[in-house]
C-alpha cells in the first residue's frame, strides 16, 4: 500500500480540474481550479468536496464528474435549441 503523499498525488493526476490537500486534522478536501457554469448549479454540483480518506475523496469526485457531465449534456440541448431556433424538437 503507498503512502498518503502517493495517495494524493494519484487524485491529482486522476483530477487535474482540481486542486486537492488533505487537512491538518487529516480529511481530504478538492475544490474546483474554475467557477461552475448556470447548469452546474442546476444539477447541484459543487466546488468543493471531502472525504474521510483518499478512497472516499476519489468518490466524491467521480460523482461530482457524473453531475458536470449532465450539466454539460443540459448546455449543449440548450445550445442546439437556440441554434434551430423555436418550434425544435428533439429526436
Amino acid at each position: 500500500m503507498g503512502s498518503l503523499d502517493d495517495a494524493g498525488d494519484e487524485l491529482r493526476l486522476d483530477h487535474p480540474a482540481w486542486t486537492i490537500w488533505r487537512s491538518d486534522a487529516g480529511r481530504w478536501w478538492a475544490t474546483l481550479r474554475r467557477p461552475l457554469t448556470a447548469e452546474e448549479w442546476e444539477q447541484r454540483c459543487s466546488r468543493t468536496v471531502d472525504g474521510d480518506d483518499p478512497a472516499k475523496l476519489a468518490a466524491a469526485l467521480r460523482a461530482e464528474t457524473d453531475r458536470q457531465r449532465r450539466a454539460a449534456a443540459v448546455r449543449l440541448s440548450r445550445e442546439r435549441a437556440v441554434r434551430l431556433g423555436p418550434g425544435w424538437a428533439s429526436a
